[in-house]
């Protein structure tokens, strides 16, 4: 793929910095179901403050693509990449949030496991999208193309488990006394499954910066520079 090198390294760090957001929340997650409340926030105030720091970056890298990249169709591929990963981590961010305000351990145990489940699909998705990209920037269309499509199943498992979800909130919402925290368990788990729309979105752009890139010579550090 014709990138320059720090193009190429630095949307591989972006990734890898999505996919500890995402592994920092599952952490949180695990943290809670183990009572350990001290870790669980530690997870979540790490997984806010890397999207803090993710976004900074992005906005290196897209200086650095629109200084870099010649190509004003790959330049236009790689900073929607980039603002689909953004709106990503921002919906990561939203579920650490309410996970911040909810008082989890007293949610019912139905709904928690559609919550945990949903937590463990972002992870997945995070780490697919990870691999998908190395294959991307390594040539190997046929490992590149079994991730994406690894992602596309996460979205549709995660569609369904939202959907099921939500008819178990209006099952149980009578059990819960105080109303304002059945709106919040709603819209904590759209958050979750809205993190993997935008999943398949990236998913979906890695394959167009395939299809229009993969016969493409990589370019030389002399050839950047010029």
């Amino acid at each position: 793929m014709g990138l320059p090198r720090s193009v190429s390294e630095g949307l591989l760090e972006y990734f890898d910095m999505i996919e500890s957001m995402a592994k920092s929340f599952k952490r949180a997650i695990n943290s809670l179901n183990d009572m350990d409340l001290n870790n669980a926030y530690k997870h979540l105030d790490k997984c806010i403050k890397l999207d803090t720091k993710a976004d900074a970056f992005r906005r290196e890298l897209m200086a650095k693509i629109a200084a870099e990249i010649k190509d004003d169709d790959l330049k236009e591929d790689l900073s929607k990449l980039l603002r689909m990963l953004d709106r990503m981590s921002e919906w990561i961010k939203e579920a650490s949030r309410y996970l911040d305000i909810i008082p989890y351990l007293e949610v019912p145990v139905e709904i928690r496991e559609k919550i945990e489940r949903l937590s463990y699909l972002d992870k997945r998705a995070a780490e697919e999208l990870s691999e998908a990209a190395k294959a991307l920037l390594e040539g190997d269309k046929k490992e590149m193309n079994r991730r994406v499509e690894e992602v596309e199943k996460i979205e549709e498992e995660a569609d369904e488990i939202n959907h099921v979800a939500k008819k178990t909130l209006v099952s149980l919402g009578y059990t819960m006394t105080n109303p304002a925290l059945v709106v919040m368990l709603r819209d904590f788990i759209e958050a979750l499954e809205t993190a993997t729309d935008y999943a398949e979105d990236v998913a979906d752009i890695i394959k167009i910066l395939s299809l229009r890139n993969m016969s493409a010579e990589p370019l030389s550090d002399h050839d950047v520079g010029e």
